[in-house]
């Protein structure tokens, strides 16, 4: 049996995945000497989205969105109250910088609830449920916007925006017809997150997960099914280099395994991050060594 402290635990984890704080924006482009714009756009179901564009001498453009709870620019996990997750802060910039060196344009945006962007109707954010019109909103700016309009375009997604952007490729297989790419960083199978959850509290998971079912269906009309994102390999259809830490203590990598096995198209790779436990090392890997990822694109974005 659930007893009222671990009830307790169950809600406050609910509420942290469908209304998670809203973290600082720290750091800008321009202090890595990239000039950007700041852009927005309007998602299907009429949200605002906000973001950079960071410009670069060619006709190759990258799109990039962000896990839970950050925003374009990462994640101050170095300061309190965030120091949850390993105590180090998620710095996108040093990637992008990257990434403008190798000669790519790139579109960072924040999803909804997250950053500068709005909440939508619900207040709520669905773990990539709702998020899967950013992905297609970003696609769409960027095919309308006349500098970007004929550029090359793959895209970087991580966590909950990489299950967004399965979602989306299940709701709108034709947006994806002509992306050249994509890199998928630790999307996310939402019963191990919660299995993985109960486990650090405590709470015996397949107990935890039936006691969590309710608490988060009152607080969003969703079900943890709704997050079942394995079953979504099916719809990528695109080149696929997956990334995720091997230990990772919020997942399993067999999940992340089963994805890549499950996607039918023949060009793609994964990538085990090994020796930590802390899933945030994930987000912070292609900022620190960005070979792999500039090699994958450089192979595809010719």
């Amino acid at each position: 049996m659930i007893n009222e402290q671990q009830t307790q635990m169950l809600t406050m984890l609910a509420q942290g995945l469908s209304t998670p704080p809203r973290t600082p924006i720290l750091r800008t482009p321009e202090e890595y000497g990239l000039s950007y714009e700041e852009i927005s756009f309007k998602t299907a179901d009429d949200v605002n989205i906000h973001g950079w564009f960071i410009p670069a001498d060619s006709n190759k453009l990258i799109i990039s969105n962000h896990f839970s709870p950050a925003n374009r620019y990462g994640f101050a996990g170095h300061q309190e109250p965030f120091t949850y997750a390993g105590g180090f802060e998620v710095n996108f910039l040093p990637r992008y910088k990257a990434l403008h060196e190798a000669g790519y344009n790139i579109l960072a945006y924040d999803l909804r609830c997250h950053g500068e962007s709005e909440s939508g109707e619900k207040n709520i954010t669905g773990v990539g449920y709702y998020e899967w019109q950013e992905v297609l909103a970003s696609i769409e700016y960027v095919r309308n916007r006349q500098e970007t309009s004929d550029m090359d375009i793959s895209l970087c997604s991580m966590c909950m925006g990489a299950n967004a952007t399965m979602n989306a490729m299940e709701k709108n297989p034709a947006s994806f017809e002509d992306i050249k790419c994509w890199i998928a960083i630790a999307p996310l199978k939402g019963q191990t997150t919660i299995e993985r959850q109960c486990e650090q509290m405590g709470i015996p998971s397949e107990e935890g997960v039936e006691a969590f079912e309710p608490i988060y269906n009152n607080l969003t009309g969703l079900k943890v099914a709704d997050h079942d994102i394995l079953q979504k390999a099916e719809y990528i259809k695109i080149p696929t280099f997956f990334l995720q830490v091997r230990n990772d203590m919020n997942s399993r990598w067999t999940d992340v395994q089963a994805i890549f096995d499950n996607t039918s198209v023949e060009d793609k790779k994964i990538h085990y991050i090994e020796e930590t436990p802390w899933r945030f090392h994930g987000y912070t890997y292609f900022s620190e060594h960005p070979e792999q990822m500039i090699e994958w694109y450089d192979q595809h974005m010719k």
